[in-house]
């Protein structure tokens, strides 16, 4: 339904309003949101705007001021009122314009992790070819890419996990290595590990699917599930990496353990060798739960993904007693209630993909909003702690368009990696 913006008793706060006008024809930051204030009740009512829709299923305005006059006629008021609007008009676009120069600095950012990311799948790649050729220099190439995000980790405080939207991944092998490192490092730091330590989880993170190189191709990319030989071989892949590793001649024991060790379980449920309890080290209980948080999102060799809010709750509801409470809360609360790569619908039913989470403000994370009337590369960045807005609920991409899908460049696998810096206005 639309209303004549002339009409000023019916155009009121807790309207919710549609400016059929390009984003960067108008001075709100939004073509479409709820009057909340008389700031922008009188904006709205000063500038010359012609019509403004009214979605009335989404008002829910104040009663009307039957006593309020229309404007007052005469040279005078007319002058007057032309340099309100002016006024009016001016500040909006200063406003509008220090959040376009905000989004740009996110935007900035996500661009370099998304670049220190791809360098880092491309030197994981790299490394892991030297293994047989030149195991040393596989190993000192392990421990350049380790020790830079562990600087990053160590020199900011408030470095968190970032999405990295990737449209088309090859090689996943290597994209759940990094993922692994990096979810590893983040919680590593939280859970109070020194930098030693911290290199040694990384490494383990690293490598810690050394053994999938002797696992038959065939079975790794098989569509559908394994029948039980082809699974009994799949879980001889952590002693496969221990074999693998000993060659290698420097990687330390600790690590050796990681890989021997990154599917066994506190409860004994874990394979190869059922380990239970204080057989696990305090390294081998991170990877296990960030490894396992990867591949229910990004699936395993032979299952399908989950959404990040599904793979955080299951671990949560049903494994619970697989892995170390202090670790697992610890995932939970550096992953938030929506986790990066949650598609969610906000309140004011527009969609957007989660890319951070907000420390201070977990059900306020920094999104990346979906928008017809706005070009893909110039998509907003919101840091919901600081807007009037809130998620409503989180979507399935099976419920999402194909243009929802392309312009948040969505794609089956997840991708993570360490944003540091401050997290406030990310």
């Amino acid at each position: 339904m639309s209303e004549n913006i002339k009409h000023k008793p019916r155009l009121r706060i807790g309207m919710f309003v549609h400016l059929d006008l390009p984003w960067m024809a108008h001075p709100f930051f939004t073509s479409s949101f709820k009057i909340r204030t008389r700031k922008q009740l009188e904006t709205l009512l000063q500038l010359d705007l012609g019509r403004v829709r009214i979605d009335l299923a989404r008002s829910d305005p104040e009663p009307e001021d039957l006593s309020a006059d229309d404007e007052p006629e005469g040279d005078g008021d007319a002058e007057a009122r032309d340099q309100l609007r002016a006024d009016l008009e001016a500040s909006l676009w200063e406003e509008k314009n220090a959040r376009i120069r905000v989004l740009k600095e996110r935007r900035k950012r996500l661009n370099l992790c998304a670049k220190r990311y791809r360098q880092s799948v491309a030197l994981a790649r790299k490394l892991m070819s030297h293994l047989r050729s030149a195991p040393a220099q596989a190993a000192e190439e392990a421990d350049e890419l380790v020790s830079q995000m562990v600087d990053d980790l160590t020199a900011d405080h408030e470095a968190t996990v970032q999405l990295v939207n990737l449209k088309s991944q090859d090689e996943n092998t290597y994209h759940h290595a990094i993922n692994v490192m990096a979810l590893a490092l983040v919680l590593g730091r939280k859970l109070k590990l020194d930098r030693e330590n911290l290199r040694l989880l990384g490494l383990g993170a690293l490598f810690h699917d050394l053994g999938l190189q002797r696992i038959p191709s065939q079975i790794l990319h098989k569509k559908g599930d394994w029948n039980k030989p082809e699974r009994a071989l799949y879980e001889q892949h952590p002693r496969y990496g221990v074999e693998i590793a000993r060659t290698i001649g420097t990687l330390p024991d600790a690590v050796i353990e990681v890989i021997g060790q990154h599917h066994e379980h506190l409860d004994g449920s874990g394979y190869p060798d059922g380990l239970s309890g204080k057989a696990l080290g305090a390294l081998t209980r991170i990877v296990s739960v960030v490894n396992r948080y990867d591949n229910l999102c990004n699936g395993t060799y032979s299952g399908r993904g989950l959404s990040p809010h599904q793979a955080v709750s299951s671990m949560y509801t049903k494994d619970r007693a697989r892995y170390d409470p202090r670790v697992l809360t610890t995932l939970i609360t550096n992953l938030g209630v929506y986790p990066p790569g949650t598609v969610v619908r906000l309140e004011d039913e527009r969609v957007a993909v989660v890319i951070s989470i907000n420390p201070d403000d977990l059900l306020r994370p920094n999104v990346l909003v979906y928008s017809s009337e706005i070009p893909s590369d110039q998509a907003l960045i919101l840091d919901l702690s600081e807007e009037e807005g809130a998620i409503r609920e989180s979507l399935h991409q099976s419920e999402l368009t194909d243009d929802i899908i392309e312009y948040l460049n969505l794609s089956d696998k997840l991708s993570y990696y360490v944003q540091s810096g401050p997290a406030k206005g990310r």
